[in-house]
């Protein structure tokens, strides 16, 4: 695939009623770290960019499609067994699939996406055998005990047939799908893999909650997909799945839908009752404009502050936020994190280094600024006890 594609129909129904929503001009890259004094062209980390939805089915996708070696390739730093984030989610979701599951023991658990195998993990005493997929093992070789596999590409590239060696009896995935230039047509190729008796349990954010939330920090150029409930449950009706339940997890990713659905009929199916979305082009376009007018009154805010302001959690999203407020985050001193493995780095083209913790110069008469929106909870917390002269807040729901 050439670097950029243009997607101008919806990839979910199909139709060509899709229309702009929002439009992101040199629009940067997340979860890229460097070194001091290292450079990155401008042309290989900005890249314009536009939100479309769709007339028909309300599924939001991004216009321009970066190749994946574009997206993950070196200096992408997400790793689940890192995010503040994995082990609430991932414990949500094992929780989920053993209840609507029914307790059941699947012969074969096939996880797309599986990152550093914690839900692989989580999910051990459901399943007899695991296959996992995902490219950070691409160029190494996991130590996992002999009924786990993984498969180190991107599950585009996998031969499914012959590379799992069964027909999974559960596929499972989290934050996968939103990536997948084409999940449909991934999503197809899963189903006809699958056991006739399959279980399927996906989990993507959930698109209505976002603009309900006003988080539009959280589009970015690798999730190009955005589902709400009723695009989702398109998406299923393609490829002649049966909806089971969903339910949300407010605390991942601000609000993430996780669906249930199987292969074949199953006595318990329900009714996909779902056709109307709750989010059409005039809401998102109200919505947005109220993020954007909150985006520069809390940049005049900064401004009138007299003393030193530090971020706290150098997240990988930290460029999108950066973007929203049109700043390079010249007014922090520095953002302060707690992985040691980004202390001195910092983002290509915005000022502030990552800090050690003890670069806290004087708290008590500072500022500090979250930036790793997503961990908001979980760094008041810390906050609390570090007792800065002020906390600040660039959105209002977390």
């Amino acid at each position: 695939m050439q670097s950029i594609d243009t997607k101008s129909i919806c990839s979910i129904c199909g139709g060509g009623r899709v229309e702009s929503i929002i439009d992101l001009p040199q629009f940067p890259l997340t979860g890229i770290f460097i070194e001091h004094g290292d450079t990155v062209d401008s042309g290989a980390y900005f890249f314009d960019q536009q939100l479309y939805i769709c007339l028909d089915c309300s599924h939001m996708q991004l216009a321009r499609l970066l190749s994946p070696e574009k997206l993950y390739g070196q200096g992408y730093a997400h790793r689940s067994s890192v995010s503040h984030l994995a082990p609430h989610a991932s414990t949500f979701l094992s929780r989920y699939i053993r209840s609507i599951g029914k307790g059941r023991k699947f012969a074969c658990v096939l996880e797309v996406g599986c990152n550093d195998l914690l839900l692989i993990e989580k999910l051990e005493d459901q399943g007899n055998r695991f296959v996992g997929v995902d490219p950070i093992w691409m160029d190494r070789e996991p130590d996992t005990e002999d009924h786990i596999s993984i498969i180190g590409d991107f599950i585009e590239n996998v031969d499914l047939e012959g590379q799992i060696g069964a027909k999974p009896d559960l596929i499972v995935s989290a934050h996968n799908l939103e990536h997948l230039h084409d999940p449909v047509q991934q999503l197809q190729r899963l189903m006809e893999v699958a056991a006739d008796d399959a279980l399927f349990v996906i989990e993507v954010p959930d698109a209505g909650v976002m603009v309900e939330n006003l988080r539009f920090d959280q589009v970015f150029h690798q999730h190009v997909h955005y589902f709400n409930i009723a695009s989702f449950l398109k998406m299923v009706e393609q490829v002649n799945g049966h909806y089971l339940g969903h339910t949300i997890n407010y605390r991942n990713w601000g609000g993430s839908l996780v669906v249930a659905f199987t292969k074949s009929p199953a006595p318990e199916e329900n009714s996909i009752g779902f056709t109307e979305s709750s989010i059409d082009r005039e809401l998102v376009g109200e919505r947005y404009g109220i993020f954007k007018r909150r985006m520069a009154g809390f940049m005049e805010l900064v401004s009138g502050l007299d003393c030193d302001i530090f971020g706290y959690g150098a997240g990988q999203m930290v460029p999108s936020v950066a973007y929203n407020l049109g700043s390079r985050l010249d007014f922090l001193k520095g953002i302060v994190d707690d992985d040691p493995n980004r202390h001195g780095l910092k983002y290509p083209y915005l000022v502030p280094s990552i800090l050690a913790g003890d670069g806290l110069d004087n708290i008590e008469e500072s500022a500090v600024l979250v930036t790793a929106l997503d961990g908001t909870r979980a760094i008041l917390r810390r906050l609390e006890q570090l007792g800065p002269r002020f906390t600040l807040m660039p959105i209002d729901v977390f």
